[in-house]
């Protein structure tokens, strides 16, 4: 049995809660399906753990702390500060010098998708794996949906 996470973005405590119900439930591996690291105040700790499982996606908040932060506006704001700040966490030496250059290294090797069998696994939707969001309303669509599924299997 797998686990399907997705949008951790540093909260470490929900994090171990969820990966305590895990294992509790026999959970034999860990998917994530992208942003490991933003807002929540331990992007490090959760990106550790995220580098111990076999798949892990890179998503959109992942990918632009990656990059200087560019100028998104008073309306994101606190994205921006955000971005920011996980950079100056991600850049630390803890637990030791290179610590920083694994952490790295491992966000700029995360894969956009993952394909298991028929399955498909994605942050934002098919179509654009990193940045499309498929929303409830979205089912009355129908193109949208069309265009959607008609890159996936099943």
């Amino acid at each position: 049995m797998i686990a399907i996470l997705s949008d951790i973005h540093g909260n470490l405590e929900a994090l171990q809660a969820v990966l305590a119900d895990a294992a509790r439930h026999g959970v034999e591996a860990i998917y994530c399906l992208g942003d490991t690291v933003g807002y929540g105040p331990n992007p490090r700790e959760c990106l550790d753990l995220a580098m111990l499982w076999p798949v892990v996606l890179l998503g959109n908040f992942d990918l632009a702390v990656t990059f200087d932060p560019p100028n998104l506006g008073p309306t994101a704001l606190t994205a921006t500060r955000s971005l920011v700040w996980s950079r100056r966490e991600l850049n630390a030496a803890v637990p030791d010098s290179q610590a920083s250059d694994r952490r790295w290294k491992f966000l700029a090797e995360c894969l956009r998708s993952f394909r298991k069998g028929d399955v498909l696994f994605v942050h934002g939707s098919p179509r654009n794996p990193l940045y499309e969001y498929v929303f409830p309303e979205d089912n009355y669509n129908q193109g949208k949906m069309e265009r959607i599924f008609s890159l996936v299997a099943r």
